[in-house]
């Protein structure tokens, strides 16, 4: 055996230009038969990827395929051994016909190959020949956040409203299927907080969104401008008011104990946002002038909170129910006689023009039925009164003489005055 490996060795190496150049010329020949034994092959290539590129229209028109697309695509083409033997996936585009699209829905299109070589080859079969897609149209759209803390707890005295828990931001954006956005119908930040608290707290939220009948849509293929959204909220203190109120305008003489009356509400309950509320131990809601109070007349005060609290009770008016039923109202006829005037100018002459009024009086029947024309006083005061050359109106302010009056004048009163520059 030894023998017979060590002759064939010699004879190679004696002879190996001749070995090679009849392989040479063997593969050759194998070559030439090939070819023109068979002039065409089929070939399969698989892998090539699948793209979808948005027309223009479907770009104008904010239509989007939301579905996932087939990975890849394979092809069977046919061709000269030469032409086609080496091709690769990589030498392929596959496409998808976007062509036909004009709006959303689920659309079945074709898969359109080319090659990117100048390779000539026949397309025999395409796999997939078509895909299926969901074309959407995707949109931005801003939205209102709700922001909500249903697990916290306040102690007695304390108070948080709807308007005390704010979000922030207050408003997110969200871009996505325009079916799934018009189809929002709220979207609520949900405080994490769990506990109880007794004074103003930020914190960190659950984001909630909402469609038709409090169906909870999922987030999933849905970009929103943000997610982390803070829950701010406020604490108030809160505490029951007695109302009352002042009457103003009534002569020093008058007897002020003697008008009796109801306030209605009587009381509020009143939210402040600091301790200012805990050294209020009523809440004065304004004034009523006397000279606006009649028997059957019921006085309205708009209830007017300092800024920052919050009326609880929800009332905007004070309604004053005046206790004089045994009233009367009695007109006068009051003559010059018992007018003044005070605080005239040094520079003017002032002289009155009017010689009586009418003055009303209200009051108890058996005081005021008493009171003649004399016990009237018509005060005419020129201070601060812009007197100019002639004759003209100012106010007058009438008043019942005596002390410990209990009736007083009702309305308002003007009379005329003339006035002439000293000296001219």
């Amino acid at each position: 055996m030894k023998n017979i490996i060590l002759n064939f060795l010699n004879d190679f190496k004696k002879n190996y230009k001749t070995l090679i150049l009849a392989f040479v010329i063997a593969v050759g020949f194998w070559m030439v038969v090939s070819i023109q034994v068979f002039p065409t092959i089929e070939d399969k290539i698989k892998d090539i990827g699948i793209e979808a590129l948005l027309t223009d229209y479907m770009i104008q028109n904010n239509l989007q395929i939301t579905s996932e697309i087939e990975e890849t695509a394979s092809i069977t083409i046919e061709g000269k051994r030469y032409d086609i033997s080496d091709l690769k996936a990589s030498d392929f585009y596959a496409n998808i016909d976007l062509s036909s699209v004009r709006s959303s829905g689920t659309y079945t299109l074709p898969i359109t190959v080319s090659s990117k070589t100048d390779r000539d080859y026949t397309l025999i079969d395409t796999e997939p020949r078509a895909v299926t897609v969901t074309i959407d149209e995707i949109i931005t759209k801003e939205f209102d956040v709700e922001a909500t803390a249903p697990n916290i707890r306040l102690p007695d005295g304390f108070y948080s409203g709807a308007d005390e828990i704010t979000a922030s931001p207050s408003r997110i954006s969200i871009t996505g299927s325009a079916n799934v956005l018009n189809s929002i119908t709220r979207i609520e930040a949900r405080s994490t907080y769990h506990g109880e608290i007794s004074e103003a707290r930020q914190t960190n939220s659950d984001l909630y969104i909402f469609g038709a009948n409090g169906t909870r849509i999922l987030p999933d293929g849905l970009e929103l401008s943000t997610e982390n959204i803070s829950i701010n909220i406020l604490i108030y203190k809160q505490k029951e008011l007695p109302l009352t109120f002042s009457i103003i305008n009534y002569p020093a003489n008058f007897d002020i104990d003697s008008l009796k009356y109801t306030i209605q509400p009587s009381a509020l309950i009143v939210a402040a946002p600091d301790d200012s509320i805990d050294n209020l131990s009523e809440l004065n809601i304004g004034t009523v002038d006397i000279a606006d109070i009649e028997p059957n007349k019921t006085s309205f005060i708009p209830i007017v909170l300092p800024e920052g609290y919050k009326n609880l009770s929800g009332n905007n008016n004070a309604r004053i129910v005046w206790d004089i039923e045994s009233y009367a109202k009695l007109d006068f006829t009051v003559d010059k006689d018992n007018f003044t005037i005070t605080n005239a100018p040094d520079n003017f002459d002032v002289r009155l023009v009017t010689n009586e009024i009418k003055v009303t009086a209200v009051g108890p029947m058996e005081n005021i039925s008493n009171l003649t024309s004399s016990d009237f006083n018509v005060t005419v005061n020129l201070l601060g009164v812009n007197l100019r050359e002639g004759t003209q109106d100012v106010s007058a302010f009438v008043s019942i003489k005596g002390a410990g009056q209990k009736s007083w004048v009702y309305g308002e009163y003007k009379v005329n005055v003339n006035a002439v520059t000293k000296g001219s």
